[in-house]
């Protein structure tokens, strides 16, 4: 068992829960991920890792209580334990002094991605974070990615906007500008949607852009084959061979987000991080 040591609620139906898991905590890198079974009779889901404390053998992650699990998970507090919690799984990210990095999170990527940005600023790189969100209510992890940027941008869509559009707007004019202000690295974690969008974005710009499959992922083994996808015509697992995979490099995203939404039914169907129609966040 895994005891949960805290457990909060960040924003609407976004929580952090935090885990003693000593053996997972030890060798975690930033961008990798966990399985968990809430129970005996629990489903295997994947989440990111979103922070960790080797020496106190904790491990946090952050997700959104959308369907039958998450919403499981919501239930418990501080005392209660998991059944089960395995990791550290995937690829970690790839993290060298690249110069000035652009970083794109939505969703669970809000958290998730803020040990990745640690590890950038360490390497020397210059951070510009683009934090989207539906809506100012729902609006989490201002100040961790604040902390952790050289600058932060928000966009907030307003109601009834595409979702995809309004993290758009910044990255255009940055690239536009890029003459005096160079963008040397992009870094995505959110929907499909918006990786996809802003990978056709970077991409006559020859801007390297690193997009997290981890919303295809399902038994985080590659065995139920929810999460396969084409990078450079060869078939790649995202829970295997990435998350992490480049943007420019995958093909046939249209089949990705259909098979996304493969999963979704009206349990999980939410207003707040729908894009044209589409369940997913």
């Amino acid at each position: 068992m895994f005891p949960i040591v805290s457990h909060q609620q960040l924003s609407k139906n976004v929580y952090r829960m935090r885990v003693t898991a000593p053996a997972v905590a030890e060798k975690t890198r930033p961008g990798q991920f966990v399985i968990l079974i809430v129970d005996e009779k629990g489903e295997r889901v994947p989440f990111t890792i979103s922070a960790w404390d080797a020496k106190a053998g904790t491990v946090d992650f952050v997700y959104v209580a959308v369907g039958r699990t998450t919403s499981q998970l919501a239930g418990l507090k501080s005392g209660d334990a998991l059944a089960h919690f395995v990791g550290p799984l995937g690829v970690p990210t790839e993290v060298e002094r690249f110069g000035h990095v652009v970083a794109v999170a939505s969703g669970y990527g809000v958290s998730a991605i803020v040990p990745i940005l640690n590890a950038l600023k360490e390497k020397g790189n210059r951070v510009t974070t683009i934090l989207q969100a539906p809506d100012r209510e729902r609006i989490f992890g201002e100040a961790e990615l604040s902390s952790t940027s050289d600058k932060l941008i928000l966009a907030i869509g307003e109601d009834g906007e595409d979702m995809s559009t309004s993290a758009t707007k910044p990255i255009r004019k940055l690239l536009a500008e890029r003459h005096r202000n160079p963008v040397d690295r992009v870094i995505l974690m959110g929907s499909l949607c918006l990786m996809k969008v802003v990978s056709e974005i970077t991409r006559p710009y020859k801007v390297k852009t690193m997009v997290h499959l981890t919303p295809l992922m399902v038994d985080g083994t590659g065995m139920c084959g929810a999460c396969r996808v084409s990078v450079k015509g060869n078939n790649r697992f995202a829970c295997v061979h990435g998350p992490e995979f480049d943007g420019h490099e995958i093909s046939g995203w249209e089949v990705l987000m259909a098979r996304r939404c493969t999963y979704a039914d009206e349990s999980i169907f939410q207003q707040g991080f729908q894009c044209r129609g589409c369940s997913q966040w």
